[in-house]
């Protein structure tokens, strides 16, 4: 099976529910976190102190990895684009070249057709006057089988100012 050049390239697939995967981390990172504190043996004021210090890391944490997944689905997103503008202007490209092939036929045709029309009105008018020289040498054998005035013989003779007519005088023969 011969495979097109453009299913070579990687296919991005985006889901949707990847985001719900990393949300669920971090839930259980801070309720991880704030049993741990909760639980230790520790002041009120130090376990204060140490759960917002706890908090601000895992803030920081959440928000480098949602700063570095953004980046991930922003490189993603452009590398689906550049991929589709690359297949869409493959496509014109070859919608073009088919364009481009049918003008080129639909041209040749019309210059065969042309030509073939001027073969076609030159073979009608040498078959107009083939049957218009028919017509006249019937008509000529007709007049000397009739009796009417006229040459007698297969041969026909120039009369005076006729075509053909060499030195001006009749054929004799």
């Amino acid at each position: 099976m011969a495979r097109d050049s453009y299913d070579d390239d990687r296919v991005v697939v985006i889901e949707k529910d990847s985001t719900n995967g990393i949300g669920m981390l971090l839930l259980g990172l801070a309720v991880g976190a704030g049993a741990a504190l909760l639980f230790a043996p520790a002041s009120g004021r130090e376990t204060r102190e140490r759960i917002s210090r706890e908090a601000r890391r895992a803030g920081r944490r959440v928000k480098s990895m949602t700063d570095e997944l953004g980046d991930r689905v922003a490189d993603q997103v452009e590398r689906a684009r550049f991929s589709v503008d690359e297949q869409v202007g493959r496509a014109k490209d070859a919608v073009q070249s088919r364009v481009d092939a049918v003008n080129e036929a639909v041209s040749a045709s019309r210059t065969a057709a042309s030509h073939a029309r001027a073969d076609i009105e030159r073979a009608v008018e040498h078959s107009k006057q083939a049957y218009a020289d028919g017509r006249r040498a019937y008509g000529e054998r007709t007049r000397r089988t009739s009796g009417e005035p006229g040459p007698m013989s297969d041969e026909l003779h120039p009369r005076n100012g006729a075509e053909g007519a060499e030195d001006g005088v009749a054929g004799q023969g």
